[in-house]
Order: structure tokens, then C-alpha cells, then sequence
């Protein structure tokens, strides 16, 4: 097919791609999961801390995200309204999960299987090769397989990776001319924006640039693009109406805490800011991550470069530029954004860049005839049934790794004997409010038991009203908890003398004073 043609037929998503990308990687985190159906599962920590805003979310209640342990919520509450859409319907109208956290996993591992199917379907649009396609979606499955557990993670960091990943290739497909792909560049901006503050610096920067360069090279292409910029917009609208509403409601919401931060002061060493960019492309050595890095950018680079000139050839070079701005911007990020540089986590989106640059590299190589010319090749593609077989193979292979890799698993982090502890806090405070104090490094348990006091009872509330970013206002004790509810004490180890009530996780819940 001529680059003339890709052009013309291809300049949106085919569903047919989408739908079967995206049930494939769905079927196989499911495969790697079954405790996500069979398993009861009573959250703790960060996933206690999202439920509670969850349960707002189901009431159309939520206009803020996640809490950051810097004690504001992060601007939007997106991810959280696909989690209470899950727990409504795989656990309050289907019945098909025991808890209402599982209903929420599972609407994650949907989510992320759609955003990747989106990012397979985008290389397609391009390429309108099923060799490239399928084996570009091989290689995501190799990728996952040996990272950290990413896909099949609940916790908010891993999140980001598969937006990032689309916000990447959306931004390279506008920025290579195929403007209709703008409303899927506001979706990826948009689930990051509501997911963690820092991508307001990373998702208008990619995506304004990508505009600007397509609006420099390809300005007729704008003149017939209304549909897809009055989509992008209205994207767009959606993704602000919470934030808008929270600074209409609260001024200055949680963007005065924004200002007010002062990130990582810039006092960070330069080597140290390279060593935790390059963590990303292979972590314990400094050689190694970079010379990984290196082979990275170089294969993608160099078999692009090999290409016959066209849109394919394009696009890849494109994603090449994004990966490169976007390595930019993130080690300007880290040396003014990061305050702590132990935290790893908090680059864990980054983890696209070396994903969508293997992706180009593949898709490159496949469609290249350069590389089809090769020895080794070229008589497997003059057969097109050998050729079709062998991409087949390297397909099944991957999901036969993918389907027994650790890292497509991820056990949730639960207390399982929660229905026990809740029974015996209620018969200590007999059904009156438990009124809790708790040290610092109790807050993991403290989360789980006021979710599932709000289910199950008996109300939990923190009597600090510092907690509040973590477990919002209503859960912190009113004046008529103070005066009805039984005081309780939450610590790693039991205080001297104390009564205990039951362990709880890695804590103790002792009557109080």
C-alpha cells in the first residue's frame, strides 16, 4: 500500500483493532488475575485512601483527585469515576465480584488495556500493516513482562503509564499531520492532568507542540478538521468541569497549594538527576541504563531513518522527537520538581518513553523493505503465508510469556481478617463512633478501617483533623464523635497497659485513655 493511500483510508482508529487489542490484553491480565473475581478482598493503604473518594464519586460528589502525602488531592477525579463505575457495576448491579474494591480493579485493568489498544491502533493508522500491528503488540506484552508489575496495579504511579504512553503517540500522530487523532490527545492530557499535578507541565507542553508542528507543516489539513478539534474540545470540557467547579466552589481550590510548593529547589547534583532519569531504562547500573537508553533512541532512530519517505516514516520520526522532548522535560522535572529522589515512583510514567521507542523500532523494521531484503528474510516474506506465520508465532509467543510473567500479576494489598476486627471494635464502642488516634506509621491500617466502617459500620473517624487530606472532612470527627464515640488508639505496638482491641494489619487498635 502506497504511503498516498495510508494517508486517505486511515485516518482514524479502526474499532476492529481497538476491540480486538484491547480484549486480548484484557483477557490476558484477567488470566494473570483471577483473585480478581475470587479473591475477597478488603483494600488498605493508598487503595482504602482512593475508595473513600470513590464512594463520593459514585454520588457524583467527587471534583478532586488522589491525595498527595504533600497534603493536597491532585486536580481531578477521573480514574476515580471509571473505579466507582466498576464497583457499581460488577458489584452492585452484576454481583459478579465478592467486594467493591474488586469492581474497581477491574475497571482499572479495562482502563488500561483500552488506553494500550489505543496506542496499538494508532501505529496501525499509520502503518496499515497487520504485521506491524500485531507485532507491536507483542512487543507491549514482552515489555510489561519484564518491568515492575505496571498493568495489573491499582496504585496511582503505575496508572499514569499507559496515558502517558497514548499522550506520546497521539502526539506524534497529530504532530505528523493526522489531526483527527486530536480528541484521543485530549484524552491522554486529560486522564493525566486529573491523575497528578506535574503533568500540567508535560501534557500542554506535548501536545501545544504537536499542534504548533502540525499547524507549521500540514496548516490545510486544519481547514476539513472541525469534527476532530469540536471532539478534542469537548474532551477537553469534560476533564475541566470538576476542576472549574472546585475553584468556583473552594477558590483557590487546591491550585493555591500548588503555588505554595517549591518542589525539589533545584538543589540537586546533575549526576543525580541523570541516574534517576535513566533508572527507567535499566535500574542498579548507570552503564547499563545508559547504554540501554542509547539503544533505545538509536534502533528507533536508525530504522526509521531506513524508511522510504512517506507518512509512515513520518509518524515514526515524530514519536522519536516526542520521546526525545519528553526525556526533557522530565529531567527538568526531576531537578526542580522532585523533592526527594528516593522516591522512584514518582517517575514511573516516564517508563513509556523506552516503550514507544521499541514500539517504532519494530514497526519500523517490519514495514521496512530494506529489512525484508535481508538474507535471513527475504524468503520468508516472498512466501506471504511464511511470512504470516511467522508473525503469528511471534504473537503467541508473547502471550505464552506474558501469560506466566510475574510482572502481568499483582496481588492486592488487603487485610483479610477486617470482618473480624470491624465485629470487635463494634463491640467495644457498642456501635457508637471509634474516635482514633493514631501515630504516622498506622495511617495504612487507619484507611482500611474507616472504609470498611463506612460499609459495614461502626463509623471511624480520626479525631487529628490533619488527616483530612487523606480520609476528606467526613471523616474526621465532628463535635457530636467526640462527644458520643469511644477514643481508640492506633499504633505499630501496643501501648504499655493497654487494653487491645485487635490487630489490624501491620498496627495494633487499643482502647484509649
Amino acid at each position: 500500500m502506497t504511503g498516498q493511500r495510508i494517508a486517505t483510508r486511515r485516518v482514524t482508529l479502526d474499532p476492529a483493532v481497538v476491540a480486538v487489542a484491547a480484549l486480548t490484553f484484557l483477557g490476558l491480565l484477567i488470566l494473570r488475575n483471577p483473585v480478581a473475581f475470587g479473591r475477597v478482598v478488603y483494600e488498605r493503604g493508598d487503595f482504602a485512601a482512593n475508595s473513600i473518594i470513590t464512594a463520593d464519586a459514585k454520588h457524583f460528589d467527587l471534583l478532586v483527585g488522589n491525595y498527595s502525602r504533600l497534603g493536597f488531592h491532585h486536580p481531578g477525579p477521573a480514574f476515580f469515576y471509571v473505579q466507582a463505575f466498576g464497583e457499581w457495576l460488577l458489584y452492585d448491579l452484576l454481583g459478579a465480584v465478592p467486594t467493591p474494591w474488586n469492581g474497581q480493579w477491574v475497571a482499572l485493568l479495562a482502563l488500561n488495556s483500552v488506553l494500550l489498544a489505543l496506542t496499538v491502533a494508532v501505529v496501525h493508522s499509520w502503518t496499515a500493516s497487520r504485521a506491524a500491528t500485531t507485532l507491536c503488540a507483542a512487543a507491549l506484552v514482552l515489555y510489561f513482562a519484564v518491568q515492575p508489575p505496571i498493568l495489573a496495579s491499582a496504585w496511582m504511579p503505575n496508572l499514569y503509564v499507559a496515558p502517558f504512553l497514548v499522550l506520546l503517540t497521539a502526539s506524534a500522530s497529530v504532530a505528523a499531520g493526522r489531526v483527527a487523532h486530536l480528541p484521543l490527545l485530549a484524552l491522554a492530557g486529560g486522564l493525566l492532568v486529573h491523575g497528578h499535578v506535574s503533568f500540567l507541565l508535560f501534557a500542554p507542553v506535548l501536545a501545544g507542540a504537536a499542534v504548533a508542528v502540525s499547524l507549521w507543516t500540514g496548516r490545510g489539513a486544519w481547514r476539513e478538521a472541525g469534527a476532530a478539534v469540536g471532539g478534542a474540545a469537548a474532551v477537553l470540557g469534560v476533564f475541566a468541569l470538576p476542576i472549574v467547579l472546585n475553584l468556583l466552589l473552594h477558590w483557590p481550590g487546591e491550585f493555591g497549594r500548588y503555588f505554595a510548593y517549591d518542589g525539589g529547589g533545584g538543589g540537586v547534583a546533575a549526576g543525580d538527576v541523570a541516574r534517576y532519569v535513566l533508572h527507567y531504562y535499566y535500574a542498579g547500573s548507570t552503564p547499563l541504563a545508559v547504554g540501554s537508553a542509547a539503544a533505545f533512541f538509536g534502533a528507533a532512530a536508525y530504522l526509521t531513518r531506513r524508511l522510504p519517505a512517506g507518512p509512515p516514516r513520518r509518524f515514526l520520526a515524530a514519536a522519536v522527537c516526542a520521546c526525545a522532548a519528553a526525556v526533557v522535560l522530565f529531567t527538568g522535572y526531576v531537578a526542580r520538581g522532585v523533592d526527594d529522589l528516593r522516591f522512584t515512583y514518582v517517575g514511573q510514567f516516564s517508563r513509556a518513553v523506552p516503550l514507544l521507542l521499541l514500539l517504532v523500532a519494530v514497526a519500523a523494521a517490519a514495514t521496512s523493505p530494506a529489512v525484508r531484503r535481508l538474507p535471513a528474510l527475504s524468503a520468508v516474506w516472498a512466501r506471504r503465508s511464511l511470512g504470516t506465520w511467522l508473525v503469528a508465532a511471534v504473537a503467541i509467543g508473547a502471550l505464552g510469556v506474558g501469560s506466566g510473567a510475574p510482572a502481568w500479576r499483582k496481588l492486592p494489598e488487603h487485610v483479610p481478617d477486617m470482618p473480624e476486627v470491624m465485629a470487635a471494635l463494634d463491640g467495644y464502642t457498642a456501635g457508637r463512633p471509634a474516635v482514633v488516634d493514631l501515630t504516622q506509621d498506622a495511617w495504612p491500617a487507619f484507611t482500611a478501617l474507616v472504609v470498611q466502617g463506612g460499609r459495614t459500620g461502626p463509623r471511624v473517624c480520626a479525631r487529628d483533623p490533619r488527616w483530612e487530606f487523606m480520609v476528606t472532612e467526613r471523616y474526621i470527627c465532628t463535635p457530636d464523635d467526640l462527644a458520643r464515640g469511644r477514643s481508640v488508639q492506633l499504633t505499630p505496638t501496643a501501648p504499655d497497659g493497654a487494653t487491645i482491641i485487635a490487630p489490624v494489619d501491620e498496627a495494633v487498635l487499643t482502647a484509649g485513655p
